[in-house]
């Protein structure tokens, strides 16, 4: 009886492997084709690029399949992860070489930088990724696709500092200073070989939002934006800015936030009050604020 279980178990684990190889090797016929390969076959090209000098083909042939990408690229991008991952499947799948990627799904990447090479092409995703965005499954991917696609993704961005989270509304007007340095600030990509020792490449992609003088600027000048929303936001961030603001930006930043302490907007008032406290004390002190709420 025994023997026979285990076998039932073991043919139960090649079936599944046999799908999976399927579905690998052998993507839906559906998927969009370009000389040949069909897109996921064309993503894959990313994960085996090795360095971005070396991906231009690769967003040729994306950019020739337009907008009829976009579907696939999505399901990618809000994928989110199996409970098959760090199974015992998972582990047999490594060691017959098969290119599964552990903890997410192996085009995931590829498609953000896919998004990247279509640029204004991308627009109808804005509100998914959107979305994706404000999901905490998939926020990270939802930031890193809305800077991947570039300053289109400004007004949905706005939108987003509308939300009644903090985190997200101070998020949203950091991607904005992002997208508006000159030039842009874009993804961080690296290759690494995690998969199967020297077998397989992985390509990994985020957004590059490492503080700077440059972010710092163009978070100083949202203070004066026309939407209220994006206003307080971006003084929100000020005040939990890491370490505070440089001298040059906090300079620039701090008459303005003098005159939002009387802005018609409450919730923009009490933002600045706030940010004011955290760069200049002094500063604040001499300019009335009230430090007891």
């Amino acid at each position: 009886m025994r023997k026979r279980y285990q076998m039932a178990v073991a043919v139960l684990l090649v079936a599944i492997v046999g799908v999976l190889v399927w579905l690998v090797r052998f993507p839906p016929e559906h998927e969009p084709v370009y000389q040949g390969r069909t897109l996921t076959q064309w993503l894959d090209k990313y994960n085996r690029a090795g360095a971005l000098a070396k991906t231009e083909p690769v967003s040729q042939a994306i950019r020739a399949m337009g907008t009829n990408s976009l579907p696939f690229l999505l399901a990618h991008i809000k994928h989110i992860n199996a409970p098959l991952m760090g199974t015992p499947v998972a582990l047999l799948l490594r060691f017959i070489k098969v290119p599964f990627y552990y903890g997410e799904d192996a085009c995931q990447s590829p498609s953000m930088l896919a998004l990247h090479a279509l640029g204004s092409q991308a627009q109808p995703l804005l509100p998914e990724l959107l979305s994706a965005f404000q999901d905490p499954r998939t926020r990270d991917m939802g930031m890193t696709s809305l800077v991947a696609i570039g300053p289109d993704s400004i007004p949905t961005l706005e939108r987003a500092c509308q939300s009644s989270s903090l985190e997200m509304r101070t998020d949203a007007v950091w991607l904005i200073c992002m997208l508006k340095t000159v030039p842009p600030r874009g993804l961080y990509c690296y290759w690494d070989k995690a998969i199967n020792g020297k077998s397989w490449s992985r390509f990994r992609c985020w957004a590059n939002g490492r503080s700077g003088p440059d972010l710092e600027e163009q978070l100083v000048k949202l203070l004066e934006h026309s939407d209220p929303a994006v206003r307080r936001a971006s003084a929100e961030r000020i005040a939990s800015y890491p370490g505070g603001l440089h001298d040059d930006a906090k300079r620039s930043a701090l008459p303005l936030l003098t005159k939002a302490l009387k802005d018609e907007d409450q919730a923009m008032s009490r933002a600045a009050t706030n940010a004011f406290r955290h760069i200049d004390r002094e500063a604040a002190t001499n300019a009335g604020v009230n430090w007891w709420w």
